[in-house]
């Protein structure tokens, strides 16, 4: 166990970083103490999971290995456990209840087989169906103590991602967007016209056009008020 003066160091450290990597960096020395590798921090929508946008993520092979065998490469599979009560969990929680659900006892077996004992799962409720996640996955059983450690840390580093993410670019599609989507929508959430975006970007207004439409599928959006929302609420433009 960590003390809880190394917690309140790494949530300063967090805050103070003005660049991306260096806030990943200080978040991986922090829970690599505690034997965690794994991480994802994302925003997702629970009612529209093509939503789903990664913030961050640290998967080694082992971790791709098991996703791509119980068909999570894309959905961690610990969302399905966030409650109406929005409190962070560990799985070992979960095992201890009087009644712990099939699932729960399932999952911790695959866990083991693929070498981690326990996971800890961090949701911020944004509201509907609508949540902030941090997701890690340990090698060792999570302490109590070691939860609420975690569990601020964890809380930091999403709500300082959501600030770095969108003017940084991301690490791995939002959403499955591509660049010149997330450019396109990034001027018309400031009122611009296709056939302006077109001429700051160096692209037609066909392009610009075939670009916002294709952004509204990816995000299921109904119109292009509704796209703009979405984008701002799941962190994909600041």
């Amino acid at each position: 166990m960590r003390n809880t003066e190394d917690a309140a160091h790494t949530i300063f450290e967090i805050y103070s970083r003005t660049a991306y990597s260096a806030c990943v960096e200080v978040f991986s020395d922090f829970i690599s103490a505690f034997g965690i590798r794994n991480f994802t921090i994302l925003e997702t929508d629970l009612g529209c999971r093509q939503r789903d946008v990664i913030l961050a993520h640290s998967w080694d092979d082992r971790w791709r290995g098991f996703c791509r065998q119980a068909g999570h490469l894309h959905h961690d599979p610990l969302l399905a456990m966030i409650e109406r009560d929005h409190g962070a969990f560990t799985l070992g929680e979960r095992m201890n209840r009087n009644r712990p659900s099939a699932d729960v006892g399932h999952l911790l077996q695959r866990f083991a087989a693929f070498g981690w004992q326990d996971a800890l799962c961090v949701p911020i409720h944004r509201g509907g169906l609508r949540y902030g996640v941090a997701s890690l996955i340990s090698a060792r059983r999570i302490a109590t103590g070691d939860k609420a450690q975690l569990t601020a840390a964890a809380f930091a580093f999403h709500q300082r991602l959501r600030c770095l993410a969108p003017n940084e670019g991301f690490r791995t599609p939002p959403a499955g967007l591509g660049a010149e989507e997330i450019d396109c929508l990034r001027l018309l959430a400031t009122g611009l016209s296709d056939a302006k975006t077109g001429e700051m970007l160096g692209l037609g207004g066909g392009a610009v056009h075939a670009h916002i439409e294709s952004a509204k599928q990816k995000l299921a959006a109904q119109n292009r008020a509704e796209l703009v929302s979405l984008a701002h609420s799941l962190a994909i433009i600041a």
